[in-house]
């Protein structure tokens, strides 16, 4: 138990939130910090384990908090995953549900 404990410590987060607040300065971290849970509309509690979501968790931010937190730290739309999401478009699914046909 405390091997798996261990291998979880070392991946990566799946945001790039911890990097963002190293980003700033002494004096705008401790303003930040304190002003995240209402711009996010949670507590501080909820935003520290969004920041220490892993790459492997089923646990995700939800979009609408990912985005206000895109917008606070300067952040393009989905800059904050550390990995980028990858999908098909429905038209690549449609072609290939005609070609099985």
């Amino acid at each position: 138990m405390q091997e798996n404990t261990q291998n979880k410590e070392l991946l990566p987060k799946k945001y790039k939130i911890e990097e963002c607040i190293d980003n700033l300065k002494r004096h705008e971290y401790r303003i930040v910090l304190k002003a995240i849970p209402g711009i996010i509309g949670k507590g501080m509690t909820t935003f520290y384990n969004y920041r220490d979501i892993l790459i492997d968790d089923q646990l995700d931010i939800p979009y609408k908090i990912a985005r206000k937190l895109e917008i606070l730290f300067g952040l393009e739309t989905g800059g904050l995953e550390t990995t980028k999401t990858e999908g098909k478009h429905y038209r690549e699914i449609v072609e290939a549900h005609r070609k099985r046909q």
